[in-house]
């Protein structure tokens, strides 16, 4: 696989169009073109932002590997363009996954192993439950996107835009990733 077809792959599985990837890179829309259709390729500079972006290396890139990883993303929001942070959270969902994807909200619990449950349970009542104090310490809001076979989970969190795709059998209504549990709290309906 070519850096311009990984480059298109991972660009279509997040569903960003050229001009969204244009933007989070600070580049022309011509060079998104030009570096997917292998008519040029990105300078270090560059590569070392797509790196960054996608969390894949550069050696990835550049290599001739057919298989995708599991891919990530990272895209600081501009303060400026969002400046109600009531309303800026639908409006970026809405802004890179428009229809037909489909948007439920998350809750999110710390993914606990035994002697914390126990913890949690027996002990920390008294100070306040462990649990708690984690879904307090993240009040981000988390959402799973759908499309066809794409899962995605889109954080927003002081200004970033987080996304990680997840497994295509990922189950819609409760998963672990991480050390974190979540749960479908419903579909949005963004307008």
């Amino acid at each position: 696989m070519t850096l311009g077809q990984k480059l298109k792959e991972i660009r279509k599985r997040f569903g960003l169009s050229q001009e969204q990837l244009a933007e989070i890179m600070n580049v022309s829309r011509q060079a998104i073109t030009k570096w997917e259709n292998d008519s040029g390729i990105p300078d270090i500079s560059n590569l070392q932002e797509l790196s960054k972006v996608f969390g894949v290396t550069i050696d990835y890139l550049l290599n001739d590997e057919n298989n995708l990883p599991a891919i990530t993303m990272k895209k600081n929001l501009d303060k400026d363009k969002y400046k109600n942070k009531l309303t800026m959270y639908n409006e970026v969902l809405k802004e890179y996954y428009p229809a037909p994807y489909e948007i439920y909200r998350l809750t999110r619990n710390k993914k606990m192993n035994f002697p914390e449950i126990i913890l949690n349970t027996f002990i920390a009542p008294e100070i306040g439950p462990i649990s708690t104090a984690d879904e307090l310490s993240d009040l981000s809001p988390y959402y799973l996107v759908k499309k066809e076979n794409l899962k995605l989970l889109v954080n927003i969190k002081n200004w970033i835009l987080e996304v990680v795709e997840l497994p295509s059998n990922t189950n819609d209504k409760k998963f672990v990733y991480g050390k974190n549990k979540f749960s479908n709290a419903g579909k949005l309906n963004i307008k």
